[in-house]
């Protein structure tokens, strides 16, 4: 599991850095403040959030175990 949430974290750096780099290393840190009033640049880098958000809550969410219908049993 952890080599999946790091390959995963890889992999969203990568897509990031694919992204959002050309930007910024042709017109620098204003070029890339620019960038982020694009709407289809404020998509991605809302989508990229939340993944890793949930990158982030995915060992907490899976270790939550269920034993019956009267009681809940939570472990974090």
């Amino acid at each position: 599991m952890t080599i999946l949430l790091l390959t995963a974290a890889a992999f969203l750096a990568l897509s990031m850095a694919l992204f959002f780099g050309p930007q910024f290393v042709a017109y620098g840190t204003p070029g890339l403040r620019d960038a982020f009033q694009r709407p289809e640049a404020k998509l991605i880098a809302g989508g990229l959030a939340t993944a890793i958000a949930l990158l982030l809550f995915a060992p907490v969410i899976s270790s939550v175990l269920i034993s019956d219908a009267q009681a809940v049993q939570v472990v974090a």
